[in-house]
């Protein structure tokens, strides 16, 4: 279906969300959940039509109730996956592109192949791969038991070419 290429710290414990997942040749299937959230495109609207009218304080309090409602809302289903999956309650993470561990924003385009983002969300992506509305997230679920946060490297052109 897709195909997701992480990088490996060059450095440290030398993670990769890869070391997460069974090997494809041991002959047993391992399971990945995927996750896109917006609080959708009216937020956007009416923060322009704030910002529009000079009410520039008011514009930036929306905008930081909407991203941390689409944030909430991705924790909130982090936390039902985890309850489906019958994980114990701090099992596992949650990943998102643009982030230190996968700072590759292009697979963005895969998560819109796998998921309704567009159809049934309202969802868009910049030609920078950029979510669209900007309060929204994507993410990618580990249900490991020893999976952690990590850096692939210092400075965001070492996490992009994986120095």
């Amino acid at each position: 279906m897709a195909r997701f290429t992480f990088p490996r710290q060059s450095n440290n414990d030398r993670l990769c969300l890869a070391d997460y997942f069974v090997d494809r040749h041991s002959g047993k299937m391992d399971l990945v959940a995927f996750q896109v959230v917006t609080v959708g495109n009216e937020a956007t609207q009416y923060i322009d039509r704030l910002q529009a009218g000079g009410d520039y304080s008011k514009a930036y309090f929306a905008h930081g109730l909407a991203v941390q409602m689409a944030e909430a809302t991705a924790d909130y289903l982090h936390q039902h996956i985890r309850r489906e999956l019958n994980l114990e309650a701090g099992q596992g993470k949650r990943y998102s592109w643009g982030y230190p561990a996968i700072p590759e924003l292009m697979d963005h385009q895969k998560v819109f192949d796998l998921l309704p983002a567009e159809e049934q969300l309202g969802m868009k992506l910049t030609d920078a791969y950029q979510l669209i509305p900007e309060q929204s997230t994507a993410a990618i679920i580990i249900h490991h038991p020893g999976a952690k946060y990590f850096n692939i490297g210092t400075t965001r052109l070492d996490q992009l070419i994986g120095a």
